[in-house]
């Protein structure tokens, strides 16, 4: 099991945790959100919740801000530091912007700028698991803090077999907007990095579960410190200029019973034809 498998995993437990067990929907449409504000009827802010390993922050409403046309997710020790209880206990606290709605297979695309900082993780995922009835599916990005230039690449399919890649950037993702983008048309996953591709999967068990799209910026529990970083409580914050979803276009192919009825029925105005041709040969 690979070092960044095991974090890997426990994050998809801990996602478990979501606030999103009322919300159950039909799949989403296309849509594109600029984030000049909440749309609250498509996104719901993840608030009281404590989530598990390797996560050490609580999540809180008030740490999602908009401003100059984009969404701010912003990790800090407030209100932790002076009322502990205002975050169970844990010593930060972060945004995490969830879908009201599931969404399935197509492309989904974010436009931002990771957090900075040890211990830090900023991720743009869809996933659906146990709290709303499902296996847990998971196709996600994930930027760390600690070495922005690198991006890793996830996915899970119903609770199995959690794969990764690391990605070389080529840039610095904490120091300005990017588009990430993932794929998830049927019999393959694509990601990638302003328009081009990155990283592909054509086989094996790949995840096809609709599911939320979620955006956090998180903090790295002491358990996970050596591959993470620690976080220090310094306040940092990721940017999401746009996030939107093309749903993927399926063919609608006839249906074979009136594929077979034209068949035959041509094939009988055919014989007809012929029919009528012998007869008036002979007369």
């Amino acid at each position: 099991m690979s070092a960044y498998l095991r974090p890997l995993k426990s994050l998809t437990l801990a996602l478990a945790l979501l606030p999103i067990s009322g919300l159950v929907h039909a799949a989403g449409t296309s849509f594109a959100d600029g984030l000049d504000s909440q749309d609250a009827g498509r996104w719901t802010r993840s608030n009281d919740v404590f989530a598990g390993e390797p996560v050490s922050n609580s999540w809180r409403a008030d740490h999602i801000a908009y401003a100059s046309g984009q969404m701010q997710l912003r990790l800090n020790t407030a209100p932790c530091s002076m009322a502990p209880e205002q975050c169970g206990g844990r010593s930060s606290a972060s945004g995490q912007l969830v879908s009201t709605d599931t969404y399935g297979l197509g492309r989904y695309t974010a436009v931002l700028q990771a957090a900075a900082g040890q211990g830090v993780v900023t991720d743009f995922m869809k996933y659906t698991g146990s709290l709303v009835g499902a296996p847990t599916d998971l196709v996600g990005m994930h930027i760390q803090g600690q070495d922005p230039t690198r991006l890793q690449v996830s996915y899970v399919q119903a609770g199995v077999g959690a794969q990764y890649q690391t990605i070389s950037l080529g840039f610095d993702a904490s120091a300005g907007l990017h588009t990430y983008a993932f794929d998830t048309s049927a019999g393959a996953l694509r990601w990638y990095v302003d328009n081009s591709e990155v990283f592909s999967v054509a086989s094996g068990s790949l995840p096809t579960a609709d599911g939320y799209i979620v955006s956090d910026v998180w903090a790295a529990s002491p358990s996970v410190a050596p591959l993470f970083g620690t976080y220090a409580g310094t306040p940092t914050r990721a940017y999401f200029d746009s996030i939107a979803f093309e749903a993927a276009v399926t063919p609608v192919p006839e249906p074979a019973s009136a594929l077979l009825m034209s068949a035959g029925a041509g094939l009988l105005a055919w014989r007809r034809r012929r029919a009528d041709r012998v007869v008036a040969c002979t007369a």
